[in-house]
C-alpha cells in the first residue's frame, strides 16, 4: 500500500510532490498518482512515482489521498470514488473555496477529511499552509499531514470557517509580492537603472527584509518608523503610498479574493446542474 495518493497532478500538486520528495519526507515509490492527462502520468512514471489507472485505484491503494483536481472536476470525482472511500483513507483537499462539509455532502458519506490551503513557495521549501479539520480525524492523522507541510515550510491550524479568508493571506499573496517587485523594477528602470541590476537588487532587498521581519517582534509601525526618518528620503515615498491608499488597496484586493472564494461552492453546484 502506498503512503500517499494524489488525484490530480497540476501545478500545486506538483509543488507538494517536489517538496516532500526533495526534502526527504517521502520516497517517490511511496506515492501513487492519477491524472486525466496521460502525459502527466507518464512523466511521473518515468520519475519513479507509482501511477494508477483511475481515481478509484488511488483511493483503494493509498492511505492519505490528496484531492488536487480542478474545482470544476471535483463533483464528478467525488461520485466516482464514493464507494471506495473508507475510514482507512484520509482525504486532503487543496481545492480553494471548497469546505469539508461540501466534500462530505457530495461524497454522500461520513469520511476523514482535512482541508489545506498551501502556497507555491512550498516548491522552494519555504511555503506556508493553513490547515483545517473536522472529526473523525485523529490527532496522529492531523499531525502527519501538518508535518508533511512543515517539511516544506510552515503550517498553521485554522478554524474551518476562516479557510476562505486565509486564501488572500497566504495562497494568493505571492502574486501581490510579484506585482510589488515588478513595480519596483519598472520604477528603477524609468530612472535609468539597468533592468537586470534592478531585478537583482529588488529581490535581494525583499529577501533581506523578510529575514529582518523573522528576527524581530517589533510592530510594523515601529519598523516603518526606523527607516522612514523625518525629513529623509524614505518618508517622502511613504507619504505618496499613504496618499494613494496603499493599505486600503491591499485590503480591498484581499476582500475581493475572499468574496470569490465564498462563491465557489455555489458556482460548482450551478455548473454541475447544467450538465
Amino acid at each position: 500500500m502506498y503512503s500517499l495518493g494524489f488525484i490530480g497532478a497540476g501545478n500545486m500538486a506538483g509543488a507538494i510532490l517536489s517538496g516532500v520528495v526533495s526534502h526527504g519526507a517521502y520516497r517517490r515509490s511511496d506515492i501513487l498518482i492519477y491524472d486525466i492527462d496521460a502525459e502527466k502520468c507518464e512523466k511521473y512514471r518515468q520519475l519513479g512515482f507509482g501511477v494508477a489507472q483511475s481515481e478509484n485505484e488511488v483511493i483503494r491503494g493509498s492511505g492519505i489521498v490528496f484531492l488536487a483536481v480542478r474545482p470544476t472536476d471535483l463533483l464528478s470525482v467525488l461520485r466516482k470514488i464514493r464507494d471506495d472511500v473508507t475510514f482507512r483513507n484520509v482525504l486532503v483537499s487543496i481545492i480553494a473555496g471548497v469546505s469539508i462539509s461540501f466534500i462530505k455532502k457530495n461524497l454522500g458519506k461520513e469520511c476523514k477529511c482535512i482541508r489545506v490551503m498551501p502556497n507555491s513557495p512550498i516548491l522552494m521549501g519555504s511555503g506556508t499552509a493553513a490547515i483545517a479539520y473536522e472529526m473523525p480525524i485523529t490527532y496522529q492523522e492531523l499531525q502527519t499531514v501538518k508535518g508533511m507541510f512543515e517539511t516544506v515550510g510552515t503550517a498553521e491550524i485554522l478554524p474551518e470557517n476562516r479557510m476562505n479568508e486565509v486564501i488572500s493571506l497566504n495562497s494568493s499573496s505571492p502574486v501581490y509580492i510579484y506585482m510589488l517587485v515588478k513595480a519596483m523594477i519598472d520604477g528603477a528602470v524609468a530612472q535609468g537603472i539597468d533592468s537586470a541590476v534592478a531585478r537583482r537588487m529588488a529581490i535581494d532587498t525583499l529577501f533581506g527584509t523578510a529575514k529582518m521581519l523573522r528576527a524581530t517582534d517589533a510592530s510594523m509601525e515601529e519598523l516603518i518608523a526606523k527607516v522612514a526618518t523625518p525629513n529623509g528620503t524614505t518618508v517622502k515615498a511613504v507619504e505618496i503610498l499613504e496618499k494613494s491608499g496603499f493599505d486600503q488597496v491591499v485590503c480591498d484586493a484581499m476582500l475581493a479574493c475572499t468574496k470569490r472564494a465564498n462563491g465557489l461552492e455555489a458556482e460548482l453546484l450551478e455548473a454541475d446542474a447544467g450538465f
